[in-house]
């Protein structure tokens, strides 16, 4: 008679990563941001929203450091809300984008958010220690 007292439970190879999930709150919570007004929940959600992608990316091997990718990210999100907020305020007229409305809100969360990604991600990239920094 064979002893069952102990079973193996098998290793999953896949685990289940956090990203999707905050890819999902992080453009929801921008978006609700911007239609309730409150800025900071809609730079809060792009901010997570480009850390996600980040980190979908360096989880996949499609980036080899997140945190460049982020703050290059960071550097998208000031240009295209640079330009959305100058239509809006009519700095810049861009004729597709005449029927929308609300753009100067949009871009300028995006401009914050933009900045907010690109410092958090020089300022971890900064607390490693040198023998684990990327330039070393």
């Amino acid at each position: 008679m064979s002893d069952h007292t102990q079973r193996v439970k098998p290793e999953r190879a896949d685990r289940t990563r956090p990203w999707p999930v905050l890819v999902a709150l992080g453009l929801a919570g921008s978006e609700v941001g911007i239609v309730v007004g409150l800025g900071p929940v809609a730079v809060a959600g792009l901010v997570v929203f480009a850390a996600s992608i980040a980190g979908i990316l360096a989880d996949a091997g499609y980036v080899a450091r997140p945190l460049p990718f982020a703050a290059k990210t960071g550097a998208a999100f000031v240009a295209v809300g640079a330009v959305l907020a100058a239509h809006g305020t009519g700095t810049v007229p861009i004729t597709p984008l005449e029927p929308l409305s609300g753009l100067a809100s949009r871009g300028a969360a995006m401009v914050v958010a933009g900045f907010v990604t690109i410092g958090g991600a020089g300022l971890l990239l900064t607390r490693r220690p040198a023998d684990e920094r990327p330039d070393r």
